[in-house]
């Protein structure tokens, strides 16, 4: 019997490799943290030395690298969450991504207002409660995000707002939204026509002249990989798991991020040298053995960080910026999958039953009518 070798471009499909990771791979958690981590120190340039400094460095020879995080966040998704529509019926799909983004994002959202940003305002707690602003920033509950709380680091040179980590956060639910469009149209039940979608989406982009920005990454190469991921996913039974396949992936993603023209040809590069590295099962550690932290890390890590810069010694200075937004985001995501995402984890039967009640009951309706 022929052993598999991690150099092989044929011997194991990408299916095969979930099947021996008992379709759990570790390498997804431990990505999903290293990448968590990179946005913090990231965003420590920014907040400790502004926004000259960051820019400058994402001009610099980082440029690919920095632009390939986020992407690689979105292809992840894109992989993870194909599997979920696949088992799943689209008001459920829909329900198990509302429960696992709002009850943290609401969590991070209150903490941000309720206490730092009325800790730290500058007005008066009634001026602060009664400012358009605040409500405004309410609305990153349910997605509709706002980053700017009244009288709130107003002095700081910018970045200047609370929350600089959930801008992503609307076009993951427009990701979302458009996937559960693709499902009700059947594409993901026709691999070839969803890649086909997706490359000619590819092209559009690039055919239209559209230019990558050189800071920060666009709606483009935010969907793109993620529509990439769901690809990959669909097509798994046929994609090899290739170590030579992934390093000429990773390798075209940062060669083609250096260029502004045609960087959204990277998105199934990324999507690949993502998924590959998500697909490794190495043994788990404590940390990642039954919890995902990552989401928590992120979305808490930037008001953290904010608050240290202006609070906390050696608070402007980036390694120990990084150690707070580490160390604390950290802990507000333990506590706040502890306490609120496993137990809405712990909840999503009954809340599949009632969606699947709901729906019947309006399928029963609509036939009385």
């Amino acid at each position: 019997m022929n052993r598999w070798s991690p150099f092989s471009l044929r011997d194991k499909t990408i299916s095969d490799q979930l099947t021996r990771a008992e379709n759990r791979p570790s390498g997804f958690d431990y990505l999903r943290l290293f990448l968590s981590i990179i946005v913090i120190a990231v965003h420590s340039i920014s907040i400790c030395y502004g926004m000259q400094i960051h820019l400058r460095m994402w001009d610099g020879p980082l440029h690919p690298v920095l632009k390939f995080v986020v992407p690689s966040f979105f292809a992840m998704s894109g992989f993870l969450v194909a599997g979920s529509l696949e088992r799943n019926t689209i008001p459920a799909f829909l329900t198990l991504r509302f429960l696992r983004i709002v009850p943290p994002l609401s969590v991070s959202t209150l903490i941000s207002a309720l206490l730092l940003g009325a800790f730290l305002t500058s007005l008066s707690l009634t001026d602060y409660f009664s400012h358009a602003e605040f409500w405004r920033y309410m609305g990153s509950i349910v997605g509709w995000v706002h980053i700017y709380l009244p009288g709130v680091f107003e002095n700081r040179s910018p970045p200047n707002y609370v929350n600089g980590s959930i801008w992503t956060i609307p076009f993951e639910l427009e990701c979302y939204v458009a996937i559960a469009v693709l499902g009700i149209a059947g594409l993901p039940k026709r691999p070839i026509l969803f890649t086909s979608v997706a490359i000619l989406a590819m092209l559009s982009f690039s055919a239209k002249g559209i230019t990558s920005p050189s800071y920060g990454v666009s709606h483009g190469e935010m969907v793109l990989p993620f529509m990439f991921g769901v690809a990959i996913y669909l097509l798994r039974n046929m994609l090899p798991f290739s170590f030579p396949l992934f390093v000429l992936s990773f390798t075209l993603s940062l060669v083609l991020f250096y260029s502004r023209a045609i960087s959204y040809l990277e998105a199934p590069f990324v999507a690949y040298s993502t998924t590959y590295l998500g697909l490794l099962n190495p043994r788990r550690i404590l940390l990642v053995r039954g919890a995902d932290y990552s989401y928590g890390i992120y979305i808490y890590a930037f008001p953290f960080q904010q608050a240290a810069f202006q609070l906390l010694p050696g608070g402007t200075f980036w390694l120990s910026n990084i150690a707070y937004g580490v160390v604390s985001s950290g802990a507000a995501a333990y506590l706040s999958w502890t306490f609120v995402e496993k137990r809405v984890v712990e909840q999503r039967s009954a809340a599949l039953s009632g969606v699947a009640k709901f729906i019947e009951w309006l399928r029963l309706l609509f036939r009385r009518l």
